[in-house]
């Protein structure tokens, strides 16, 4: 069947990728055949990336909400490129495995939130009660960290008064 015919009856629709042959640029007295310097390209179909499951969506998010990513409009961009695009959702799966492979995004707390914290005079700076380590200025009061010793609840008369 001739390439004309094909694309009257429809049979080439589906998107092809092909290669044109090419002469070889060495001069001989032998006839050339097309097989030595031809490169054939086969097109396969169109196949789309596996579904994207609620369980690797909640991972990326994790690791958006690890790197205090906040802008919904972005989060939803990636998202929908990790839908589309299985490389961009393997990348953003290798960096929340790397995360969720650590220990920090187990606890990652503010010392603002703890009972331990009692608070110095001066703003947000202030030390642990149970002698977590710190600067020697302190521990700032908004910053996220991995705790041990980290405990919601009422905090003591002693640490609210500033």
């Amino acid at each position: 069947m001739s390439l004309t015919s094909l694309i009257r009856k429809g049979g080439l629709a589906k998107s092809v990728t092909m290669t044109p042959a090419t002469t070889a640029t060495q001069t001989t007295d032998q006839k050339t055949t097309v097989a030595p310097v031809a490169t054939v390209a086969v097109a396969m179909p169109y196949t789309p990336p596996p579904e994207f499951s609620l369980n690797d969506e909640e991972k990326i998010r994790a690791w958006f909400a690890y790197i205090e990513e906040t802008d919904q409009t972005t989060v939803k961009e990636m998202l929908d490129m990790c839908r589309d695009n299985l490389d961009t959702r393997r990348q953003f799966l290798k960096w929340s495995n790397e995360l969720l492979d650590t220990d920090s995004i187990i606890q990652q707390v503010t010392c603002n939130d703890c009972r331990h914290f009692k608070r110095i005079n001066y703003s947000h700076l202030g030390h642990c009660e149970k002698g977590e380590p710190e600067a020697i200025a302190g521990l700032w009061g908004t910053d996220r960290r991995s705790c041990d010793q980290y405990q919601t609840g009422e905090k003591s008369k002693s640490n609210n008064d500033d």
